[in-house]
């Protein structure tokens, strides 16, 4: 036996309602009786009451008759009665209370649009993180802006070291090699990327530094590795084959490999003498060689040759070998076994009377001239310089105008006039600056050479100490002197016999 459903319309009041009426039916050829399930609707929907109207009829269902029925609103008797609207039954859920077996694909799709999304959790970037522009210093997912000399965790290969060290960082990125920061620069070892401390480093573009115990590149003369460098100040780069004054003012020179030279060596052109413990050029003096030989350095540092006085007697060095001369002849002047002069008195006798009063004239036009009364001037001075050494006696006290004739009566002739060149000198000459006619007052100025050949030193009563007491009398490199007094026109007298007693 079977139980149908039939589904009848009809109209209570405004209300459109339908009845399900069952209907009770007979089904030949079947050998059992089945009992058909009642389904109750649980779900709350908002209905009217439904009243029966005669006149509507109501398709039977086979074999099932009911007097239980079911109202529905308009609006759910519309959603059915959609095309587009599919019945969706749970028979799993029959017989669960509170289950709606008619839930439509329209509402399923809706209540998955009204479920809250649930957004994918990402990782927050902290510490270090090695990415394709290195290693990278995140807080929290930021890094910090621009350039910082931080105290950071210390990095390993995994990123997580123990400990903490300072890092250079450019918007979070540890920097490595030379980078400037803080006004100068520093070198960062590209493993460990922590400061380089007193060490000499190639850059990562190829040049050389040095950096201090404090990390700061260093400039001018500087101590690495057992001996002394100068760095320029301008490009950080060591300097080579160069003499260069120290941060304390002192000169030193520097060799093809930078490190700072000492003893005998070539520089412009000529020789010098650097000492072993100063490092510091020496001048005026007579020193041994790295090899054994000696040379004689003048006052300007500069290797000697021809006739220099040194330690109260004359020698001579020779122009080639630079060594002293013993027991030869020499600009018409013997130098002994001692290699001391040996003849040569005259001029010896002439130099020794500026030599004698040193520290004791001051610079005075006005005063006796000659010294007689502490004070003199240059022409004064060599008018009695010569009478002392054995000159005929002066008619007067001579000016740098009347001078030559006197110098001409007392066996000098003139060895060179001009203003075109430096004039080379020899020991004893006598040389008046200042063209005839136009040397009176400060005009001229005398003097006598007290060497010869390269670079000679030579003697006069000057003014270069401005009139400083007991200083008027100044031995001093010639080349110098001409130089600074704006080259003036020059005339060179020199003994005829040099050998003179």
């Amino acid at each position: 036996m079977d139980m149908k459903k039939h589904f009848k319309l009809y109209k209570s009041g405004k209300n459109w309602c339908v009845m399900a009426i069952a209907t009770l039916g007979i089904t030949l050829g079947l050998t059992g009786i089945a009992n058909a399930d009642t389904n109750t609707i649980s779900t709350p929907i908002e209905t009217t009451q439904v009243q029966t109207d005669a006149s509507e009829k109501v398709p039977a269902q086979l074999g099932d008759i009911s007097t239980n029925a079911q109202t529905v609103t308009e609006n759910a008797l519309s959603a059915q009665a959609d095309s587009n609207t599919s019945l969706v039954t749970n028979s799993n859920d029959s017989n669960k209370v509170g289950v709606n077996k008619f839930k439509t694909v329209t509402s399923i799709v809706d209540e998955k649009a009204s479920a809250p999304v649930q957004p994918q959790s990402e990782t927050v970037k902290d510490g270090w993180v090695k990415e394709e522009k290195g290693w990278t210093y995140y807080t929290n997912g930021t890094t910090n802006t621009g350039r910082a000399y931080s105290y950071l965790p210390t990095i390993t290969a995994n990123g997580k070291g123990t400990g903490s060290n300072w890092y250079l960082t450019d918007n979070g990125v540890v920097q490595s090699g030379v980078q400037q920061w803080a006004d100068t620069y520093y070198d960062f070892d590209p493993t460990t990327y922590l400061r380089v401390d007193n060490n000499y480093v190639q850059s990562q573009w190829g040049d050389w530094y040095l950096f201090g115990n404090d990390g700061r590149i260093l400039t001018k003369v500087q101590q690495w590795a057992g001996t002394y460098y100068y760095f320029d100040p301008v490009t950080y780069l060591r300097v080579d084959n160069d003499y260069r004054q120290s941060q304390w003012g002192d000169w030193y020179l520097f060799g093809n490999d930078g490190r700072i030279l000492t003893k005998v060596q070539q520089w412009a052109g000529t020789y010098y003498y650097f000492d072993p413990v100063t490092y510091l050029r020496v001048d005026n003096d007579y020193r041994q060689s790295q090899w054994g030989d000696w040379y004689m350095f003048g006052p300007d540092g500069r290797i000697q040759t021809g006739a220099r006085r040194w330690a109260g007697s004359v020698y001579y060095f020779d122009p080639v070998t630079y060594l002293r001369v013993d027991n030869g002849w020499r600009e018409g002047l013997y130098f002994g076994a001692d290699g001391r002069l040996v003849n040569g008195g005259f001029s010896t006798r002439v130099i020794n009377w500026f030599l004698q009063r040193e520290g004791k004239i001051t610079y005075s036009m006005y005063g006796s001239r000659t010294g007689a009364d502490g004070t003199a001037d240059c022409s004064g001075s060599m008018t009695m310089a010569l009478r002392t050494a054995g000159a005929s006696a002066p008619q007067i006290i001579y000016s740098t105008e009347t001078l030559h004739s006197y110098l001409l009566n007392n066996g000098y002739y003139l060895a060179y006039e001009g203003r075109g060149q430096e004039a080379t000198l020899q020991y004893g000459d006598v040389i008046i600056w200042g063209k005839k006619a136009a040397s009176l007052g400060g005009n001229g100025h005398t003097m006598v050479a007290t060497g010869s050949g390269n670079n000679p030193t030579v003697i006069s009563t000057c003014y270069l100490t401005e009139g400083q007491r007991g200083t008027a009398i100044q031995e001093v490199n010639y080349d110098w002197y001409w130089n600074d007094d704006n080259r003036p026109y020059q005339y060179v007298y020199r003994l005829r016999d040099q050998a003179r007693a």
